[in-house]
C-alpha cells in the first residue's frame, strides 16, 4: 500500500479546543533522548512540526499520525472562553491502494476489492456473493488496503449487545472489471461501496462467513468516511435511519438534555406490571414537537435529532427511574432501493444462510441477518476504459487506469482516495471521520473573532527528507515501514528492531538542524502504543 495522506484539521469558528478521544489512560513506553523537552516545545512554543508516515505503513500508523496531528493542532485554543457554540471542521486526506498490472494478467472478468485492512479482503472473495448481486465474477483481485477507508473499532460503546467487544464496522469497495475488446468496462450493477459489521478476530482467523455481525439500532457503523449511529431498520417502511452521536449514557426521569436548540425531556419512567415504559418528549422553544409513551427499546425523533431509549428501569430503592440512551443529531432516513447519491442506490447487505452468500435486499425482514449497507452503482455501463481513465466509486473513491507511458507492457489499475469532509460538532461531541477521531472538549464564542488554525500536516516519507526539512519531524513507524527511520537506524543513531517495545526516541539536530522524534515499536501494536503515549504527553 502506498499512502500520501494529508490529514489537515482546519477550523473556522469562534473558538474550539479539540482533544483526541484516543488518548486516555496510562501507556508504557521507553524514552530515548530528551523526549520531554521535545514534547514541551511542540506543546507550548512550536507546533510547526511535520509528521511523517512511511510508504509501506499499515493503516494503524496512518490513524496514529492523524490523531497526533489533531492533538497538536488543538493547543492554539486553550485560552478560548465564552458562550457555548457549534463548530465546523474540514478534514482532508489522500491515499492509494496497491497496483495491479492488467497486461498479461489473464484477467477477463474479475472482482477488484479493497478495504481498510488487507486481512479483510483476503477473507472475502467473488465466490461469497450471490449471483443476484452481479459481483460474482469469475476471478478475484485484492488490492489490499486503502488507508483512508473508514473503520469503527467500537461499534457498541454502551455494551448493549452480547459478544460485541471485537466487532468492527469496516468499509469495502468492490468493482467488477471485464474486457471490452482491447479496452475494459464496468457495467451497471457491477460496482459497489459496502460497510459491513463483523467480529474482527473470528472473521479473519476462521474465514467467511464466521464472525459476520448483525446491524441493530444503537450500534455505530462506518458510512462514507464518517461514524454514524444506527437509529432504525424499519421493516414497515424499509428505511434505514441514522444520526451523529452527541450523548450516550443514562438520564434520570425529570432530567433533560439540550441539543441543536431542542430539549429532550424524560417526564417519567412508569411501571406497567412487570414492564417499564418511558414518557418523554422533544421540545423546541417550549413547545412539544414529538412525544412517546412506550416500552424500551424505542425511538423518539424530530427536528433533526433523535434519542434511542435502549433500556428503562428503576433504581434499586424504586424511588427514581433511569433510561439508557444514545442521543444523535443530523438524523437522516434512507429508504432501501432509493438513489441516495447520483447513480447509487442503497440496500441492506444480507447473509443468506441457505446459499451461504451475501446479497442485496430492499426489504428489512424480521430474522434476516443484515450484515451491512451497500451503495450499488445503477448508472450507465462504463465502456472503452483505458489508460488515464477514472471510475468514480460512490462519489467517494476512484478506480484509475495508468500505463505509465508503457502501454505495451503495462496498464496498472488501483483505487485512490482524495477526500475532504466538512463536519459539525457540538459541545463534548466526538467525531470519527476519515479515520481521524476528535472530541470537542470546549467550543466557545463571544467577543473573540473567528479564527482558522491548521493541525500539522501528515506527509509521506518519500515527500520529504531530513536535509530539506524546515521543521522538527515526528516519524511514525520503525525502519521497515519508514525510510527516514531506516536512515537513522543505518547511521547508528537509533536502535529499533522487531523485538523493540513501544519507544519514543529523540535525535537532536539531525534534520537540517531540527530535532527528530521517532514513534515506533517492534510491531504495529507497539507503534500504536508509542503513539498513544505521545498523545497522552502532549
Amino acid at each position: 500500500m502506498a499512502i500520501s495522506i494529508k490529514k489537515i484539521v482546519s477550523i473556522g469558528i469562534g473558538g474550539l479546543m479539540l482533544g483526541s478521544a484516543f488518548c486516555s489512560g496510562a501507556f508504557a513506553v521507553e524514552k530515548v533522548g530528551d523526549v520531554d523537552s521535545f514534547v514541551s516545545d511542540i506543546s507550548t512554543d512550536n507546533s510547526n512540526v511535520d509528521i511523517i508516515v512511511g510508504s509501506n505503513s499499515v493503516a494503524s500508523d496512518v490513524v496514529s499520525a492523524a490523531n497526533i496531528a489533531a492533538k497538536i493542532g488543538s493547543l492554539s485554543f486553550l485560552e478560548q472562553n465564552g458562550e457555548s457554540a457549534s463548530a465546523t471542521l474540514s478534514i482532508a486526506s489522500n491515499s492509494k491502494s496497491d497496483e495491479f498490472n492488467l497486461v498479461g494478467s489473464g484477467v477477463t472478468d474479475s472482482l477488484f476489492a479493497v478495504s481498510t485492512d488487507d486481512d479483510y479482503v483476503s477473507v472475502i472473495s467473488n465466490a461469497d456473493f450471490d449471483s443476484t448481486s452481479n459481483l460474482d465474477a469469475t476471478g478475484y483481485v485484492s488490492l489490499e488496503d486503502l488507508g483512508n477507508l473508514m473503520e469503527v473499532s467500537d461499534t457498541d460503546p454502551s455494551s448493549w449487545f452480547t459478544n460485541s467487544d471485537d466487532d468492527v464496522s469496516a468499509e469495502f469497495l468492490f468493482l467488477r472489471l471485464k474486457t471490452d475488446g482491447a479496452n475494459w468496462k464496468v457495467n451497471s450493477d457491477e460496482m459497489s461501496y459496502m460497510t459491513m459489521l463483523f467480529n474482527e478476530n473470528t472473521f479473519v482467523s476462521a474465514g467467511f462467513p464466521t464472525g459476520l455481525g448483525w446491524l441493530a439500532p444503537g450500534r455505530n457503523i462506518a458510512y462514507l468516511g464518517e461514524e454514524w449511529t444506527l437509529m432504525g431498520l424499519s421493516p414497515d417502511a424499509d428505511k434505514v435511519c441514522m444520526g451523529k452521536e452527541v450523548y450516550r449514557g443514562t438520564i434520570k426521569e425529570g432530567e433533560s438534555y439540550s441539543v441543536n436548540g431542542c430539549e429532550i425531556k424524560i417526564d417519567s419512567i412508569i411501571t406497567d406490571g412487570a414492564k417499564y415504559k418511558v414518557s418523554a418528549k422533544i421540545l423546541k422553544d417550549g413547545a412539544v414537537i414529538a412525544s412517546t409513551y412506550n416500552e424500551a427499546p424505542t425511538n423518539l425523533i424530530a427536528g433533526g435529532i433523535g434519542v434511542r431509549f435502549q433500556k428503562v428501569y428503576e433504581s434499586i430503592d424504586g424511588n427514581v427511574g433511569h433510561a439508557d440512551v444514545v442521543i444523535v443529531n443530523n438524523v437522516k432516513g434512507m429508504p432501501l432501493g432509493s438513489e441516495v447519491i447520483p447513480d447509487y442506490e442503497i440496500y441492506t447487505v444480507v447473509y443468506d444462510s441457505v446459499s451461504k452468500q451475501l446479497k442485496y435486499s430492499d426489504d428489512f425482514v424480521k430474522g434476516q441477518q443484515n450484515v451491512g449497507l451497500a451503495l450499488k452503482y445503477v448508472g450507465d455501463d462504463l465502456k472503452g476504459l483505458e489508460s488515464d481513465d477514472k471510475v468514480k466509486v460512490a462519489d467517494y473513491a476512484d478506480f484509475l487506469f495508468d500505463d505509465e507511458g508503457s502501454s505495451a507492457t503495462k496498464l496498472n489499475v488501483f483505487f485512490e482516495m482524495n477526500e475532504e469532509k466538512e463536519v459539525s460538532l457540538v459541545q463534548s461531541q466526538k467525531i470519527n471521520v476519515l479515520n481521524a477521531e476528535i472530541v470537542a472538549n470546549a467550543i466557545t464564542t463571544g467577543d473573540k473573532e473567528s479564527i482558522t488554525v491548521s493541525a500539522p500536516v501528515v506527509k509521506l516519507d518519500t515527500e520529504t527528507s531530513m536535509d530539506a526539512s524546515e521543521n522538527p519531524l515526528i516519524l511514525i513507524g520503525g525502519p521497515i515501514v519508514n525510510s527516514i527511520t531506516n536512515e537513522l537506524s543505518n547511521a547508528g543513531l537509533i536502535a529499533i528492531d522487531g523485538e523493540s517495545l513501544a519507544t519514543l526516541a529523540v535525535v537532536s539536530d539531525v534534520a537540517n538542524g531540527n530535532d527528530v522524534l521517532i514513534v515506533a515499536g517492534g510491531d504495529r501494536s507497539a507503534t500504536t502504543e508509542a503513539a498513544n503515549a505521545l498523545i497522552e504527553m502532549i
